[in-house]
């Protein structure tokens, strides 16, 4: 049965490779003050260049600045094909998600942008279950240009017969100690980095970030993450009303037995999570590893690729801990023959538990004395220095 489920979805996904996602929503279309700041409250970034007007205008960038994950909000490519089309007990889950920018978002910038299917396929899981892989593509547009672009896997899988496809686990407590503890770090973390430039030249391989302490995750997180995306929220009769134009989405309501509830709810909703919580969607992940790199590497720099997989579910009441290392440095030349000065970082985000939640790879351009980062990054890059063997 699951089987013939997931052959079914991948059937029905070929009409539409290479169209547009039919379950990507629009969001956002202006970097307005209201979008941006917003965004960032609710990642709980406090970094001044993307919530102060003034703070941005004496910037070397001489205007507030989005968080470059900010174009999640835009559209944000996590499409799961056909799923929401035909009714079914499968579920989809974004495993991996890679944005790459030449330029950064302003405040006051039109944005656009588009998501495509561009693969659908089968594959195995590690106790042999049954998989789908739908790849989707985006391409963002700023002020009528393209300048950021990116690609998002999500894992289509059977629903256990608790409705849920991955370990559940009681919502963890805290003893005395812990919260000592992590409050001792939250109230003694680092600010961002800021106005300091840190220059490439200063930067060694090896060189580990301040460790970013999120969470623990609340259901107020969760909320004004929905805000912070740009979707179209519905309520009451115009949700009835969608729901029945979405019959992948449309299902009973585990609790109440409603007959007319929305499945992509499941995740945010803690009485058909219970015990283990309601859990963060991939793109908050992704912007908080985001947010991690942006604070070590200051106003001045420029994040120019940022890869995320997600190992496991970032839970209510988890606590995430992300530490990064900088594993490469070298210099790249784009088309219009500018230098950029790179450095690659390794993120890792755990849980309380240790557990690994998210793994993340970023490139960032830095300055350097008397070389500042000249931006936008036109066309492809090559590498200045051949690859050690």
């Amino acid at each position: 049965m699951e089987h013939d489920e997931i052959e079914r979805l991948i059937r029905s996904s070929g009409r539409v490779i290479g169209c547009v996602a039919p379950d990507v929503e629009p969001g956002v279309d202006v970097a307005s003050w209201i979008n941006v700041s917003r965004f960032a409250d609710a990642s709980g970034d406090d970094n001044p260049l993307y919530l102060d007007v003034q703070y941005g205008a004496g910037s070397v960038h001489h205007t507030m600045l989005a968080p470059p994950a900010f174009v999640l909000a835009v559209r944000a490519p996590a499409s799961a094909g056909v799923l929401d089309l035909a009714e079914h007990r499968l579920t989809g889950t974004l495993r991996s998600l890679h944005l790459s920018w030449d330029d950064t978002v302003r405040l006051g910038d039109a944005l656009a942008g588009r998501v495509y299917v561009s693969d659908v396929s089968r594959c195995l899981a590690a106790a042999g279950r049954a998989r789908a892989r739908v790849l989707s593509t985006v391409e963002y547009q700023r002020n009528g240009v393209g300048f950021a672009r990116g690609w998002a896997e999500v894992e289509v899988a059977p629903l256990d017969a608790d409705g849920s496809s991955s370990p559940r686990r009681s919502i963890h407590r805290y003893e005395p100690a812990d919260v000592e503890r992590m409050v001792r770090e939250l109230d003694t973390e680092q600010p961002p980095r800021g106005a300091v430039p840190r220059l490439w030249s200063d930067v060694a391989v090896g060189e580990a970030t301040p460790a970013m302490l999120k969470g623990p995750l609340t259901l107020a997180d969760l909320e004004l993450w929905v805000f912070a995306e740009g979707r179209p929220v519905r309520a009451g009769n115009l949700h009835h009303a969608r729901l029945a134009e979405l019959k992948g989405r449309r299902t009973a309501n585990p609790v109440t037995g409603w007959p007319v509830w929305d499945r992509a709810e499941t995740s945010l909703d803690s009485a058909a999570t219970d015990p283990c919580g309601p859990s963060a969607p991939g793109g908050l992940l992704f912007t908080l590893a985001g947010q991690h790199v942006t604070h070590w590497m200051g106003d001045d720099a420029f994040l120019r690729q940022l890869s995320l997989r997600i190992t496991q579910p970032f839970r209510y009441g988890d606590a995430l801990r992300l530490t990064g290392t900088v594993v490469d440095r070298y210099t790249a030349t784009d088309e219009a023959r500018t230098r950029h000065h790179a450095v690659t970082l390794r993120v890792a985000g755990r849980n309380q538990l240790g557990e690994s939640v998210v793994e993340a790879h970023a490139v960032v351009f830095l300055p350097d004395r008397g070389k500042p980062v000249r931006l936008p990054v036109r066309g492809g890059l090559t590498c200045d220095v051949p690859l050690e063997n």
